[in-house]
């Protein structure tokens, strides 16, 4: 065995912002336009041994990264009793984390809350839907984790504009799209992937979710959040779980240009690690190449 002493998480992050803003500035990423987290973990189903952050706390309008949490609150609901699962709601959260449905969300978020969004309401009437549709946030702020401090996870995911009570509730304060951090997602995704995320037996059953093939045959199936992301740049023998989230020009400037993944990945060396990356620029947005770069440049970091 050799006795190499392995890079820390802080040597390997560092490393990767350094080389992220270098790599990306000619086309206009700024430092401030990226957020990287990353946790190294004890073994495949390890706890996590080391961490990185850089601007892991800051908020991002998230995209679909943001479904990994509906999950999350999915299967704490089924735990608790208060939902059970149906063959429409299982079939919804397959949807909704492997091909990214937003119409699957937006059906698990009305079991969640209890509401429908659709016409306008009255203020009484609408401040008890707000409060309905606040739960999930109840839920994780519940949780304690600091990462989890200042999320919002309320909204729904449009393809475009929103109209009637969910355009009201959404410019509430001014912004109140959903919002998150790298810290944020990989806390959640470090933790399902650990067995630590509700129960052992819930984690698993979200872990089978999140579970993407690493073949040619599912990169090139349409939605499967592989190519264009971090996945894409794993070396063959990597085993891959991840929740992808992208905008183009939504129609709103507060939800648009966007390209984020949260990805756990075991190497054909057995490291083992989760990494979320968010990003915000029209560039970043539209590249093609950008995420699967970073992918495979923290893959070669981590087996060095």
């Amino acid at each position: 065995m050799s006795s190499k002493t392995k890079p820390s998480a802080e040597t390997i992050g560092a490393e990767l912002v350094a080389w992220s803003a270098d790599k990306f500035a000619p086309h206009g990423l700024t430092r401030d336009d990226f957020a990287i987290t990353l946790h190294l973990h004890a073994g495949e189903e390890g706890p996590v041994a080391g961490s990185f952050s850089y601007r892991g706390d800051v908020a991002f309008y998230p995209c679909s990264v943001v479904k990994m949490f509906y999950m999350v609150a999915l299967e704490q609901a089924y735990q608790d009793g208060r939902l059970t699962e149906t063959p429409e709601l299982a079939r919804a959260t397959h949807d909704m984390i492997k091909w990214s449905s937003n119409m699957a969300t937006n059906y698990i978020i009305d079991h969640l809350s209890g509401t429908t969004g659709d016409l306008e309401l009255g203020r009484e009437e609408m401040e008890r839907w707000v409060d309905a549709r606040e739960n999930v946030n109840r839920y994780f702020r519940s949780l304690g984790l600091k990462e989890l401090a200042d999320i919002n996870v309320s909204q729904k995911l449009m393809d475009d504009q929103r109209y009637g009570r969910e355009n009201v509730y959404v410019r509430r304060g001014g912004n109140n799209h959903n919002r998150l951090t790298s810290d944020a997602a990989a806390a959640i995704l470090a933790r399902i992937m650990s067995g630590e995320m509700i129960s052992r037996e819930r984690s698993r059953t979200m872990r089978d979710i999140l579970q993407r093939p690493n073949t040619k045959e599912f990169r090139d199936t349409p939605h499967a959040q592989l190519l264009a992301f971090l996945g894409e740049g794993m070396p063959g023998g990597a085993r891959l779980w991840s929740k992808a989230g992208w905008t183009g020009w939504t129609g709103d400037e507060l939800a648009s240009y966007r390209r984020h993944d949260a990805l756990h990945a075991v190497l054909p060396g057995g490291q083992a690690f989760t990494l979320a990356v968010f990003t915000q620029s029209k560039w970043a947005s539209d590249s093609l190449t950008m995420l699967p770069e970073i992918g495979a440049k923290a893959a070669a970091l981590i087996a060095s």
